[in-house]
């Protein structure tokens, strides 16, 4: 299940701690869209995925996987899936705070949709 948290309190802590908060978000919100959607670009584990946001093209990655994987969420869910994609790509290439609030706001609707838990989660 999705994980609710307020999205400007990840902004704040991400601020705050430099960037420390940030990581943490990352890797917990890529573990979780790993077990809900079961989607990952070529098949990276969270870990690796972690590991390639040091290199830069992690970032990009992420945003592919979440917006995969919280479609998948919301197909499943029989909510109509949006291509956020690009968006998520040109934001995380620039502004990457931004796709941490846009992503964790998509992840929290999921979760007050309710039907959540009703979806066999993937592992």
């Amino acid at each position: 299940m999705f994980t609710k948290r307020s999205v400007v309190t990840v902004i704040i802590l991400t601020i705050i701690t430099c960037g420390i908060y940030g990581l943490y978000w990352y890797y917990k919100t890529m573990e979780e869209m790993y077990n809900a959607g079961g989607k990952s670009l070529g098949n990276l584990t969270p870990i690796i995925q972690f590991v390639l946001l040091f290199f830069y093209v992690g970032g990009v990655i992420f945003a592919i996987n979440a917006d995969d994987n919280i479609n998948e969420v919301k197909a499943r869910m029989g909510i109509s899936p949006s291509d956020q994609k690009i968006a998520y790509i040109l934001l995380e290439l620039v502004f990457p705070i931004a796709v941490l609030a846009l992503v964790q706001n998509e992840m929290n609707q999921l979760a007050d949709a309710g039907t959540y838990n009703s979806i066999p989660q993937q592992f």
